[in-house]
């Protein structure tokens, strides 16, 4: 019962001829196992990377990739969603927050100000132009003023 993984996993016999064997039953026994261990190698290849990029905590890190490599998916995905950080290491703030708190960040440090600074409270970075046309204040990362339309251009 357990030779057509040896089949699958023997490089040598990975031919059209060999996966067929005149029988369409094993045939297709074979390609949805060669489905399945490519889904599961994706799986662990996207949690591996999202859990690097959510924390630092290396036990977390490997206990997540020890998880989703070991256990069939209905139990190490509920498992991954509940010891998983919730934000992303490089997140301060969630961006909802700091929109609805009025609050943007520095393009310099990336702490965030309150919108009507004009300057960076951490580095003194100016968060604000002036527009050469109609003298309005708009971010320096705009291309254009927001209100003329006059192109940012610093001579």
């Amino acid at each position: 019962m357990w030779s057509w993984i040896g089949i699958i996993l023997n490089k040598s016999t990975w031919s059209i001829d060999s996966l067929i064997q005149t029988n369409w039953i094993w045939f297709i026994i074979n390609i949805v196992l060669i489905i399945f261990i490519f889904l599961r190698v994706i799986s662990i290849l996207r949690v591996t990377k999202d859990i690097i990029s959510r924390t630092n905590n290396s036990w977390l890190q490997i206990i997540s990739i020890l998880l989703v490599t070991f256990l069939t998916p209905i139990i190490w995905l509920p498992l991954y969603h509940v010891i998983k950080p919730i934000y992303y290491k490089k997140d301060r703030i969630p961006r909802r927050e700091a929109c609805a708190s009025s609050l943007t960040p520095c393009y310099n440090c990336g702490i965030l100000n309150p919108k009507e600074y004009e300057c960076c409270i951490s580095c003194g970075e100016q968060l604000k132009i002036k527009c050469k046309e109609c003298w309005n204040h708009y971010p320096q990362v705009y291309s254009y003023c927001n209100s003329c339309w006059a192109p940012n251009i610093d001579n």
